[in-house]
């Protein structure tokens, strides 16, 4: 299964040197969705660390670690991956995946389970860069 994208990424964007974790969406044709997290080259969380030996790890493949995607995927059912925006940090993405996770988590159609992460939140113009990107990613929600 491919992934997609929203209006604001491609994959030529998504690799061109700048990012290294991505936040996704699947959603399932029940109307089910999860969402998750990504690192997108082995033991690089920063872009800065990011050099052109960096293996990549398995994204484009990979499916979820939730047990009940996987189940949900090994039984046939039709699914929808998206990749929603990517981020140089993987600081940055798990932030967001948090922020969605904490926001989406509660709807009954939600799969995801748990939400584990302790987040440092940004300072300064990072905290507004940020915020404006969950603010654009939860009108995907809506």
């Amino acid at each position: 299964m491919e992934w997609n994208y929203t209006p604001d990424w491609s994959e030529e964007e998504l690799l061109n040197g700048s990012y290294i974790g991505f936040v996704y969406l699947f959603e399932f044709n029940d109307g089910s969705t999860y969402i998750g997290s990504k690192q997108m080259y082995k033991r690089v969380k920063d872009v800065k660390k990011l050099k052109p030996d960096s293996v990549e790890n398995n994204w484009r493949e990979y499916t979820s670690s939730s047990k009940v995607v996987n189940g949900k995927i090994a039984d046939g059912e039709q699914y929808r991956k998206t990749i929603l925006w990517a981020f140089p940090t993987m600081r940055d993405t798990l932030l967001i995946e948090a922020a969605l996770i904490l926001t989406e988590g509660l709807k009954p159609n939600c799969l995801n389970l748990a939400l584990m992460h302790k987040a440092r939140l940004p300072k300064g113009e990072d905290k507004k860069r940020i915020h404006g990107i969950l603010q654009e990613l939860l009108s995907y929600f809506n």
